[in-house]
């Protein structure tokens, strides 16, 4: 399916591929304006399921879209991995800043910090799904995950 991804995808100029080094097996990235994306993200999808490609378009950040494989995401991740290891979901923390995210705070019951500097689609998300165990930080970027990890009492004071 990815070479038909980047056929389909290659025929909308809106879609800019992103690096090689953003690029894998089962991801293909693009950089694509908020402008356009109003566009172009209702056609990529329908040009996509008509063609039988199992996919998920995840748009994040006003700019970033990635087309994975619809049974494939970071929360699918971490949910195989935290299993995998025994390890309990109130001892697991997922923490994240954009819509690209938001798969993390879908699956299970993991603690999920939310970064002060967050995006708007994952503020948003958070409004809508707030949970006890999730918590919006106040401060940003590292400093919004000691503020979580306090919160959930991960570090001794």
């Amino acid at each position: 399916d990815r070479d038909m991804i980047v056929e389909t995808a290659a025929q909308y100029p809106d879609l800019i591929p992103q690096v090689e080094s953003e690029q894998r097996p089962f991801k293909v990235s693009y950089h694509l304006t908020e402008e356009a994306a109003l566009k172009v993200l209702p056609q990529l999808d329908s040009e996509l399921q008509g063609r039988g490609v199992n996919f998920k378009l995840i748009y994040s950040g006003g700019k970033d879209l990635d087309i994975l494989p619809s049974n494939s995401d970071k929360g699918l991740a971490v949910e195989f991995l935290r299993q995998q290891w025994g390890i309990e979901p109130e001892r697991t923390v997922v923490c994240g800043d954009s819509g690209n995210d938001i798969a993390l705070f879908s699956v299970g019951f993991s603690r999920g910090i939310i970064v002060g500097n967050a995006r708007p689609e994952l503020r948003e998300w958070y409004e809508n799904n707030s949970a006890d165990y999730h918590y919006m930080a106040q401060a940003n970027c590292a400093g919004g995950i000691l503020e979580g990890l306090n919160y959930f009492s991960f570090l001794c004071q």
